[in-house]
């Protein structure tokens, strides 16, 4: 079975040799078929990265805008003005904490939606 087959090379040719390269028929597949594809390629699913709490909040801390704010903070530094550190130090680390927590609420309402979206098997 060759289902090595680009969405381009599907859409150019007949139906007729569209089936016969992914060995199915216009009937679908048998069920001993289906059986076989499901055991060799698995589910027909895309995989979730979870990414560590860790990693997130510093992402907030990496990127041109992030970087820029940060020399201005270590400039502060260099040339002793404290306060001014201090000031562009807490708006780094709110900004950090609000965007986090953000993320952390859309991660949650997403994964809400996913359970009450997610099919059921009834019991007959």
């Amino acid at each position: 079975m060759n289902s090595g087959i680009t969405t381009e090379e599907a859409k150019s040719i007949d139906i007729e040799e569209l089936l016969k390269k992914l060995s199915a028929d216009k009937n679908g597949l048998s069920a001993s078929e289906a059986k076989d594809r499901l055991q060799k390629y698995g589910y027909n699913e895309i995989t979730e990265k979870k990414v560590s709490p860790v990693v997130k909040i510093l992402s907030y801390f990496w990127g041109p805008i992030p970087w820029m704010i940060e020399v201005a903070a270590v400039l502060c530094v260099i040339i002793h003005h404290w306060e001014d550190f201090y000031v562009i130090f807490a708006l780094l680390l709110l900004n950090a904490v609000i965007g986090f927590w953000q993320e952390n609420k859309a991660d949650n309402a997403i994964e809400l939606l996913k359970q009450k979206l997610a099919p059921s098997q009834k019991m007959s």
